[in-house]
């Protein structure tokens, strides 16, 4: 079996050794950061930049620097510089930490140095992919909800319609009733209760004429 290669260390001004004071940092030991940094496992604390003048620098999402190099999570490969990743975790720290991109519990980063330029190309590629699938996980959406509205108007108006056929309905009773008072054969309930009442009075006063004609009249 071949030796393998130990991690060659790489040559960091001292200076970039230590944190560049965009955070607090209280429980870092500088000792031991020194020699992460020095023995390649962690990015250099390099300075961050608010711009990015040129193409080679690396944006970190946590705290939106630009920064040559940085740290890649190892559950998700999300970039991440040094001193927001002492932020989530310390050197020295034994409790176990949530991947702040993915989650992922036991946080840990490695350092793998710039990026080439096929890495940077992948990346891109990836990011396109993630762009695209959101596109169209949003353009679905738009479609269900137009489907859903499309059915409660179709529901809306199948529920309108069906409002004036009853009231059709019921209203075809009146032309037969209509036409049959026009025509003269019926008369109204009013009517036919008042006919009796109206026509009996009548009897009566005839009735009365006849009786008092017989009886007093010459």
């Amino acid at each position: 079996m071949g030796n393998k290669l130990g991690r060659r260390k790489q040559v960091v001004d001292d200076k970039y050794t230590r944190p560049q004071g965009l955070y607090q940092h209280k429980d870092v030991d500088i000792k031991k950061l020194r020699k992460l940094i020095l023995d390649s496992k962690l990015a250099p604390c390099y300075p961050g930049d608010d711009d990015c003048p040129n193409a080679d620098l690396e944006e970190c999402p946590i705290c939106f620097l630009y920064y040559p190099s940085l740290n890649r999570s190892r559950c998700c490969m999300k970039g991440i510089c040094t001193e927001c990743f002492l932020q989530m975790k310390t050197p020295n720290s034994t409790r176990p930490t949530q991947c702040p991109f993915c989650k992922t519990s036991n946080y840990a980063v490695e350092y793998r140095g710039v990026k080439t330029k096929e890495e940077k190309g992948i990346e891109q590629i990836e990011e396109q992919r993630v762009i695209e699938a959101k596109i169209r996980m949003r353009q679905q959406e738009l479609l269900d909800e137009e489907e859903k509205m499309q059915k409660r108007r179709e529901l809306s108006s199948s529920s309108s319609i069906a409002g004036p056929s009853e009231i059709e309905y019921c209203s075809t009773a009146a032309p037969s009733f209509s036409s049959a008072v026009e025509s003269g054969e019926v008369v109204t309930s009013q009517e036919t209760c008042a006919a009796p009442t109206s026509r009996q009075p009548q009897r009566m006063r005839q009735n009365r004429y006849h009786f008092l004609s017989a009886n007093w009249l010459p």
